[in-house]
């Protein structure tokens, strides 16, 4: 890769994600973080070290993708599962990361993120340049109704303010959305103004190629499809439950249609139990996690609409996914995503009716399923990778010139 002249310098990365590492050192993830995703990073950088949540296991037990790869280092943090055990492990998780700077020449936080406050501690006695990549909204995403248990409340507010202080006071900021969250947590330079300190930019995390696209969508006829896409179920924030209660309004209403949800996690059991209360199980299917981009895309393909009642999110790579290969999609009118889908599409979380109506028109409806398709292609064409890169290596680069900048 062309970095130009010079040494670029060793990049430290907060990832909130777990991670596994097999005995021959190679890491590995279930989703979103493999090797290509760090490529972003290394198209700038010399070198990237990434602070995560690490186990080490004898054997991997599942398909998973690897994370590790040429210039990638792992720098490995205490495992925690949750805000509380979080809170209980911090001082252990503080004390591991003694050093998680040494070396680097700045920093980048994907926030929220419960590492991300700790390990800036770090940063600051190095006095390195830092910025954020804003991509999710905590505000939103831990609503009342997200998820049962008397610490909501705290961790929403906790990590609010946490997003609102770090793009406040980052010297670069990056938001996953053009407009939204910037309107929540705006950065020093939307408080001010730019200079040659501070900068910002917008660019979503996903990893979108062009052969991913799917422009050949046909028309669905007498049975039909319903997808829904949650990499890790949790809780109820990204409306499991809704989609269940829509299944059974359609089914009553005498559609052939079926559900199928992709992802896992300890509320599986319960949504499963939830389809058999409303006596809808048998027609639906719980495929488990998928790893990798493709597998996901051969779900898609095979799927008629998406519905994606989403609590909250920063811009949802399920929905640009499912655009990008011509499906309709209904979801909700949180943050990001009236940017990608028309207000038409956009529905309140808990209106089962709404969304069960509007199912039912798009397909049954040749001529609005088609153009809603043709819609959603165009939305998606704007996140291809290459359109995408460009502006991340801008912003990746402002974060170089500023390390010079400081350091000369």
């Amino acid at each position: 890769m062309d970095k130009g002249d010079g040494d670029m310098g060793k990049l430290l990365v907060t990832v909130d994600h777990q991670f596994i590492r097999t005995p021959d050192g190679k890491v590995w993830v279930k989703t979103i973080y493999g090797y290509d995703f760090w490529k972003r990073y290394l198209k700038v950088f010399d070198e990237v070290r990434i602070a995560c949540r690490i186990s080490d296991v004898s054997r991997l037990n599942e398909e998973m993708m690897i994370s590790s790869g040429p210039n990638v280092e792992f720098f490995q943090l205490p495992h925690y599962r949750g805000p509380k055990e979080f809170v209980l492990r911090y001082w252990k998780i503080r004390k591991a990361m003694v050093g998680i700077a040494a070396g680097c020449s700045c920093a980048l936080y994907r926030i929220p993120s419960p590492i991300a406050n700790a390990v800036h501690n770090e940063v600051k006695k190095k006095h390195l340049p830092w910025a954020v990549e804003v991509v999710n909204d905590p505000w939103d995403t831990f609503a009342p109704g997200a998820y049962r248990g008397i610490s909501r409340p705290f961790v929403r507010i906790y990590f609010y303010c946490q997003v609102k202080f770090m793009a406040g006071n980052a010297d670069g900021v990056s938001y996953v959305t053009r407009s939204a969250l910037q309107k929540r947590y705006p950065s020093y330079v939307k408080r001010h103004k730019e200079n040659h300190m501070h900068f910002e930019s917008f660019y979503s995390s996903i990893i979108l190629n062009r052969d991913f696209f799917y422009y050949d969508r046909k028309v669905p006829h007498d049975q039909f499809t319903i997808v829904h896409i949650n990499s890790c179920i949790t809780d109820y924030s990204k409306g499991h439950d809704v989609v269940i209660r829509v299944l059974n309004i359609l089914r009553k209403n005498g559609m052939n249609v079926y559900v199928k949800f992709i992802g896992d996690g300890p509320m599986r059991s319960e949504f499963q139990k939830m389809a058999l209360s409303y006596e809808v199980a048998d027609y639906i299917e719980f495929t488990g996690l998928l790893s990798g981009v493709q597998a996901i895309r051969q779900e898609l393909l095979g799927a008629d609409l998406l519905v994606f009642p989403t609590k909250g999110e920063g811009l949802p790579r399920t929905v640009i996914e499912a655009m990008a290969v011509g499906l309709p999609c209904l979801s909700t009118p949180v943050n990001g995503i009236p940017e990608l889908l028309p207000a038409e599409c956009l529905f309140s979380q808990q209106d089962d009716e709404a969304f069960a109506k509007k199912a039912w028109d798009i397909l049954t409806t040749p001529d609005l399923y088609q153009r809603l398709s043709k819609q959603n292609l165009e939305t998606a064409a704007s996140y291809e990778y290459d359109v995408l890169a460009a502006r991340r290596d801008i912003f990746y680069k402002q974060l170089v010139d500023l390390g010079e900048k400081k350091n000369g």
